[in-house]
């Protein structure tokens, strides 16, 4: 019995590998069986893709608090991104973030799948640049062209009704995560016509920030998010100590949902809205 599961799953590996011979020689062709791997390829696949051409999407894209696409995720196949899965998707695409399990996007490439990875655009002018990329290898710029015109009018809009009082503001997460210079949020930050306090003590990138530290740079606003949206895990104690209180008072909190800002895509244009209509 064990012998014959054996030898069923080994046809299948070969006949994949024999399909993915074929695949590589349509490398071209409009993609019509696209798996995405990743959260945030799953976000951008979803917006530009036609749903006949969607084969599967990660089984994170499901998660209403982190995907912003979770209510339409949820009509498409999930995949864990083991191997043999998504060989028996049989995809003309795969799309992979950059931190996306490596040992099974190697081998995905040896055996001849057209795999795309995509990074993430620290601001705007990168999230244009990759969806207009993305919008290309699907062959659907006439979408990548609407949801660019969308974001930009968005942006444009909160430009032209941006304060000229630039407040200071800190953007801080469940275990002491914050984000600096050279991030999304740095991005969402400074549209929203808020300066970065963290970036102005010099932090690059997303670190671990001690609260003392940020409470003493004196925010005149803290951002919350949270991995889970309800508050109320042991990461978000210390937002709860009485000198956490005292210190924040007399300031602005505003809480931002994580599906609009742990991907960066379009979606950072509402986060800029959000923000906005929330400052003092």
């Amino acid at each position: 019995m064990m012998a014959a599961g054996i030898l069923r799953f080994g046809s299948r590996f070969l006949a994949a590998i024999l399909l993915a011979g074929c695949l590589a020689g349509e490398a071209n062709a409009k993609p019509q069986r696209i798996v995405s791997l990743n959260l945030c390829t799953d976000q951008l696949v979803l917006m530009l893709a036609k749903a006949p051409n969607i084969a599967a999407v990660s089984y994170l894209s499901h998660d209403p608090v982190n995907s912003y696409m979770a209510s339409v995720a949820r009509d498409f196949p999930a995949t864990y991104g083991r191997a043999e899965e998504i060989l028996s998707l049989e995809p003309d695409l795969i799309l992979a973030g950059r931190f996306t399990s490596q040992g099974s996007v190697a081998f995905l490439k040896r055996t001849g799948y057209r795999v795309v990875i995509l990074d993430l655009p620290e601001d705007f002018p990168g999230i244009r640049a990759q969806i207009r990329h993305l919008a290309a290898v699907l062959e659907e710029e006439e979408r990548g062209n609407a949801l660019l015109s969308d974001m930009d009018r968005r942006l444009e809009r909160a430009k032209l009704t941006a304060s000229a009082d630039q407040r200071t503001a800190a953007f801080y997460l469940p275990n002491g995560y914050t984000a600096g210079s050279e991030t999304s949020v740095h991005s969402i930050l400074t549209a929203a016509g808020f300066r970065n306090k963290v970036a102005e003590l010099g932090v690059t990138g997303t670190v671990v920030l001690p609260m003392e530290r940020l409470m003493v740079s004196n925010p005149e606003v803290l951002i919350l998010s949270s991995f889970g949206d309800g508050g109320g895990s042991i990461a978000e104690e210390g937002l709860r100590h009485p000198a956490f209180a005292r210190l924040m008072k007399g300031k602005t909190l505003i809480r931002i949902p994580t599906r609009l800002w742990v991907c960066p895509g379009p979606m950072l244009a509402e986060a800029v809205e959000l923000l906005m209509e929330a400052r003092p």
